[in-house]
């Protein structure tokens, strides 16, 4: 696993569609923010993304615009800030413009945004694409969402495997969401089913998720003492060692990135 302290690209990936990516970007996106963190949003499901209506924005630009004008020094021109401060580069707003946004331009952009950002989530499309594998080969972690349906499980699995083969496994985290006592598959059976040890449980919180995802308002926002809430902070703190982090930042009054951080509230400003 790659050092915690050194992790700032963050891939939120799936095997199967239906598992909870947005849920969970958008949700580790409002935390991290939370924390003082600068957190920026790709939503990189390109042809059917929905990251800027979880996060109840209605973008004028996306990145299919930029990609049109192959404008990657400007890319901050087509981002969104979230209330949270969180910002979101969104998704094509029709499938068929999907084509127009290439690997490598993608990858350029990332590392453009790099620059101005603590944290980057970036959410892919379901599956094993060339564009996906591109993006874990260059994420510092990635959390491969899954539920504890044995058919997702499968699927998560063959997914693990694959990483696996291209040696970039010991970067990734499984996440089961929607996890109940009266689930099926029991957590200690997990690992085995899915050939993999380093797993973060998150529990069912079936309406009040999906309103709050309709309603555009993170659910950790909405309910910080909710079990779900108090499961994904723990779980991200003890990845990228949040408390120790932020004892260093707190005997600073700049922080860090403080001083590159960019001004301006709108799109396109």
């Amino acid at each position: 696993m790659t050092e915690t302290q050194d992790i700032k690209r963050i891939v939120v990936c799936s095997a199967v569609g239906g598992v909870g990516r947005t849920t969970i970007t958008v949700n580790l996106a409002a935390l991290l923010a939370k924390e003082n963190i600068t957190v920026s949003v790709i939503d990189a499901d390109l042809q059917f993304g929905d990251i800027a209506l979880a996060f109840d924005l209605q973008p004028s630009l996306t990145i299919k615009d930029a990609a049109e004008r192959n404008d990657k020094e400007n890319i901050y021109f087509y981002m969104m800030d979230h209330a949270s401060s969180v910002k979101v580069l969104p998704a094509p707003d029709r499938p068929e413009f999907a084509e127009l946004i290439s690997p490598d331009f993608l990858s350029a952009i990332i590392d453009r945004l790099e620059d101005n950002t603590e944290i980057m989530l970036v959410e892919t499309q379901a599956g094993l694409t060339d564009m996906n594998i591109q993006l874990m080969e260059q994420a510092d972690l990635i959390l491969v969402v899954s539920t504890p349906a044995m058919a997702a499980l499968k699927n998560s699995k063959l997914m693990i495997e694959t990483l696996d083969l291209l040696g970039i496994k010991d970067k990734a985290h499984l996440v089961i969401n929607r996890f109940t006592t009266q689930t099926v598959i029991r957590p200690k059976n997990i690992p085995e089913l899915t050939n993999m040890e380093q797993i973060i449980f998150l529990p069912l919180v079936d309406k009040q998720m999906e309103q709050s995802l309709d309603i555009g308002i993170p659910f950790v926002t909405s309910h910080p003492k909710a079990s779900f809430t108090k499961e994904l902070e723990k779980a991200i703190g003890d990845l990228l060692h949040l408390k120790e982090n932020k004892k260093i930042k707190s005997k600073s009054k700049l922080g860090f990135l403080h001083h590159i951080r960019l001004k301006g509230t709108e799109q396109g400003g």
